[in-house]
């Protein structure tokens, strides 16, 4: 048991405090050659290495922005299309312009979905002449 704090105590006693620092003019000019080592690193390293992080954060959030913005703007664009198409009335239109068929071909053409492909058609060209304007 002794063995074993004995091995813990070496392998985790800091020994590199008991190094003799040198003094006198060796350990001022190892003292001042570090302190340009710093400064040199500093200007060599940090500074860009922050201008580079800074960089990077503004435009990630200036994508952030432009991205929600585009989505706001959508969102917009079909709530403006959408009274537009309420305005007009398009999908009792097409309803209308189906009941004055005869009624075999109404039964194929709703069968075949082709007034609900009209009536989206439609809202998508709304849509995109609305997304012009945006």
């Amino acid at each position: 048991m002794k063995s074993k704090i004995i091995l813990l105590i070496l392998f985790f006693s800091p020994f590199f405090v008991l190094a003799n620092e040198p003094s006198g003019i060796a350990g001022f000019a190892q003292n001042a050659g570090d302190f340009f080592t710093d400064i040199w690193t500093f200007f060599d390293n940090d500074v860009p290495n922050f201008f580079q992080r800074a960089l990077n954060y503004i435009i990630e959030k200036i994508v952030l922005f432009k991205i929600n913005a585009q989505i706001e703007s959508l969102k917009f664009a079909w709530s403006v299309a959408k009274s537009i198409l309420d305005n007009f009335q398009v999908a009792s239109k097409i309803a209308s312009a189906a009941s004055a068929l005869p009624q075999d071909v109404k039964a194929a053409l709703v069968d075949m979905r082709l007034f609900d492909g009209v009536n989206i058609i439609i809202q998508a060209l709304v849509a995109r002449y609305v997304l012009r304007f945006l």
